[in-house]
């Protein structure tokens, strides 16, 4: 069975997409891993899938990314895995060194335009490394995701980059059949 190892920045309880996409992939076979982190007030987690939370000392700002990304490598580097799935800009620079150091696939599923959140409006230091990022990686990817046409043309217009679009769209729990008359 291949293992994939899926990274996202979050405590992992509050993304459907990343539930949903890991949900998919163990249902299709997969040896599914999901990485984040671990807050104080975090609830745990019950999946059908194996998952690991960090507990970091930083939990915003340029040392959380630091921190998060350092150990994210380490502990990828370490894991056993067929396929590296990274969850936005955020987590992409570990999973593709390691992707190159040890020729393994990458995936990355771009769910915003991480460069140009709203958070970064008024730091332009700190948008100009997302976007240095940005553009110094996604150019050379060859499986692209992303939640949306104008991020899939974004990527294509900048980075040439053919991105495959797959909406994030909520689990229906249970359809409701009552039937409407119309007059």
């Amino acid at each position: 069975m291949k293992r994939i190892v899926i990274s996202v920045t979050n405590d992992l309880t509050t993304d459907q997409r990343v539930g949903k996409t890991c949900e998919v992939l163990s249902e299709i076979g997969y040896d599914v891993l999901l990485v984040g982190r671990k807050l104080k007030n975090s609830i745990p987690v019950h999946r059908n899938y194996k998952t690991v939370r960090f507990r970091l000392l930083f939990n915003r700002g340029f040392l959380f990314y630091a921190e998060f990304n350092i150990r994210l490598f380490i502990f990828l580097l370490f894991t056993k895995k067929n396929i590296l799935f990274s969850n936005d800009l955020d987590t992409l620079l570990p999973n593709y060194v390691l992707s190159i150091i040890q020729q393994k696939t990458l995936v990355f599923d771009s769910h915003e335009l991480f460069s140009e959140i709203p958070e970064l409006l008024h730091k332009p230091k700190v948008k100009d490394f997302w976007f240095g990022l940005e553009k110094s990686i996604i150019p050379k990817l060859k499986n692209v995701i992303t939640v949306s046409g104008s991020i899939k043309n974004h990527y294509f217009n900048l980075y040439g980059v053919s991105a495959t679009l797959v909406r994030n769209i909520p689990k229906i729990e249970k359809i409701n059949q009552k039937r409407f008359e119309i007059n």
